[in-house]
C-alpha cells in the first residue's frame, strides 16, 4: 500500500508472502549485508562475526518486543528528563508506548514460526536470524550500562515550564517559547 515508496511495486500488491519469499525481490539478511559492508554475493560466518562486532562496539541495542525497558535504558543512559509539563509528557510517552506512533497493523497478518511464510523467510535470512539472537543477548547484557541509576529517571530532577510559577532546573534551562503565526 505503500505507493509513495521508491521501491513500490502494483504487481507486488497482490503477491502473497510465500510468493515474495520466493521472487527475486526478496530481501536477502539485509542488516547482516549493512553492518558487514558485503552488499552482495554469498555472506560468510565472518560477515555475520563483523556484524555482531559492530552492533557490539556501537550501539545501545534496544527491543521492540521489551519496549517498556528498552525506553527505560534510553532514558538513563541519555539521561532524559522531563523539562516542559510533566504530566503531559508522560502522558504523551505512555501513548507512544502502548500504540505507537506509525503503526500499521491493520494491514498485517502474523506469521508464526513454522509456518510456510516463515521458513520461506528464515532460508532468505538466516544471518540476520542469528544477529537477532545475539542482540537480544546484549541487550540483556547492556544492562550493565545503566546499572545504579534510579528507575523512572526522566523524572529526575523534572522541571516544569508550564507550571505556574515555572521551575527550572540549576544549569538554567531555558522552556521552549511557543511558536506565534504571524499574519
Amino acid at each position: 500500500v505503500a505507493d509513495w515508496e521508491p521501491s513500490y511495486s502494483p504487481e507486488m500488491k497482490e503477491w502473497t508472502i510465500e510468493q515474495y519469499a520466493q521472487s527475486d525481490r526478496v530481501e536477502n539478511n539485509w542488516m547482516t549485508r549493512q553492518l558487514s559492508n558485503q552488499l552482495g554475493g554469498e555472506l560468510t560466518e565472518e560477515n555475520l562475526q563483523k556484524a555482531m562486532e559492530v552492533v557490539r562496539t556501537k550501539f545501545l541495542v534496544g527491543l521492540m518486543t521489551q519496549i517498556e525497558p528498552t525506553m527505560a535504558r534510553f532514558e538513563k543512559f541519555f539521561r532524559w528528563t522531563y523539562h516542559v509539563n510533566p504530566p503531559n509528557q508522560e502522558a504523551c510517552r505512555e501513548r507512544l508506548m502502548s500504540g505507537g506512533s506509525n503503526s500499521n497493523k491493520a494491514n498485517k497478518k502474523p506469521i508464526e514460526e513454522g509456518d510456510e511464510a516463515w521458513n520461506l523467510l528464515a532460508l532468505q535470512n538466516n544471518f540476520d536470524l542469528e544477529l537477532y539472537k545475539y542482540i537480544e543477548q546484549l541487550f540483556v547484557e547492556q544492562d550493565a550500562f545503566v546499572t545504579g541509576l534510579p528507575d523512572n529517571f526522566r523524572n529526575v530532577d523534572g522541571t516544569c515550564c508550564k507550571c505556574d510559577p515555572p521551575t527550572f532546573p540549576p544549569e538554567g534551562f531555558t522552556c521552549p517559547q511557543a511558536v506565534k503565526n504571524e499574519g
